[in-house]
């Protein structure tokens, strides 16, 4: 790791993209009230991938969830600078690694032929501007707002809805790790949002209002193309902490465990020791893939016991590429902290569960 690679993040110069990045990501996800009844929870990402300034590639992944209904509507759209990058690249190099692989090779076929084959999509074209930072990836756009751009507005659309949403964080940057960052990618949060704006269906508007999530996280790492995946769990707690734990995964080897809390204040307290214990599983009909959607985690620097499970089991969602298929989805979280004045506390909250290199 070179700890020199970049400056200390600061904002708004960290919010855009960074040349010398080979991926990069702006996340976030919401928890909606509509004023008709709707519950809803919407999840975007916003990629950035390429080996140089003048390669880089766009690839936007969102989901609609009806939580009333427990239904959920992905979607997968990539440009022709990533499907490029793909077929001159990384795909030849995964093939290298694993030509026994007939669905990637159907995949690379595809692509060689112009074709990109659904559920995915491709978008006419994509950009990002700066000073304010705008990603514009087809239809769908990113807006960042405000002097050290730590609020955004985000338009997502598909011929079944719109989405128009605004986030405003409730909180200051939260540096995850301690530092911003935990291992070779930098990392920052703003872990609660107060978050409004409407969504547009066939059947009509919909006010909505709820708190969201945001992430930004860049660097230069090869490990989805070797194979590595990670559970990861954003967590907002009704007492008004967050929640950010994550492990990575290499086949059956787990490694660099980490747990963050984010306090009333915005303040971050860091620890590698963290336990993961699966409970409960849910395999796909689509690609066979078996994903753990319930855990035991325990946090004995935060004297913390949790129990995380899917709100739903199907919440699998689409990638293109080596990785098929994660699961990303709504999860809710209980369990008991043991405090010093309080004894044991009862924990509460939900989140987004991210489940990566199963499939």
């Amino acid at each position: 790791m070179n700890e020199n690679f970049f400056e200390k993040i600061s904002l708004p110069k960290d919010t855009g993209p960074h040349r010398k990045s080979n991926i990069e990501w702006w996340y976030n996800y919401a928890y909606l009230t509509g004023d008709q009844g709707g519950q809803y929870a919407v999840m975007a990402s916003f990629f950035r991938v390429g080996e140089t300034e003048c390669s880089k590639g766009h690839y936007l992944i969102f989901t609609l969830i009806d939580l009333n209904n427990k239904t959920k509507q992905n979607y997968s759209i990539i440009d022709s600078k990533l499907k490029h990058n793909m077929i001159a690249m990384y795909l030849p190099f995964y093939l290298l690694l694993n030509p026994k692989d007939v669905q990637i090779w159907d995949l690379y076929k595809d692509l060689l032929l112009g074709q990109v084959p659904p559920p995915h999509s491709q978008m006419d074209k994509a950009s990002i501007q700066q000073n304010p930072t705008k990603l514009i990836y087809g239809d769908n756009e990113l807006t960042f707002m405000g002097e050290n751009e730590d609020r955004f507005k985000m338009h997502l659309t598909d011929k079944d809805f719109e989405i128009d949403l605004n986030f405003r964080s409730l909180k200051p940057i939260s540096l995850i790790g301690g530092d911003g960052k935990p291992d070779d990618l930098y990392y920052y949060s703003f872990t609660r949002n107060h978050v409004e704006g409407q969504i547009q269906t066939h059947s009509g508007i919909e006010n909505v209002e709820g708190v969201g999530w945001f992430d930004h996280q860049w660097g230069r790492d090869y490990g989805l193309i070797k194979g590595a995946g990670w559970d990861w769990f954003g967590l907002q707690l009704e007492d008004g902490r967050e929640l950010l734990l994550n492990q990575m995964r290499s086949g059956k080897e787990t490694f660099s465990p980490m747990a963050n809390i984010i306090e009333k204040d915005g303040s971050v307290r860091f620890t590698r020791n963290i336990s993961f214990i699966e409970i409960n599983f849910w395999r796909s009909f689509q690609t066979n893939a078996r994903y753990p959607i319930e855990w035991k985690i325990k946090i004995p620097e935060f004297s913390m016991d949790l129990h995380v499970m899917a709100h739903f089991p199907k919440q699998e969602m689409p990638i293109i590429g080596p990785l098929q298929a994660i699961w990303e989805g709504v999860c809710e979280v209980s369990g008991t902290e043991v405090t010093s004045n309080e004894g044991n506390k009862e924990i509460q909250g939900r989140g987004f569960m991210e489940l990566v290199g199963y499939a």
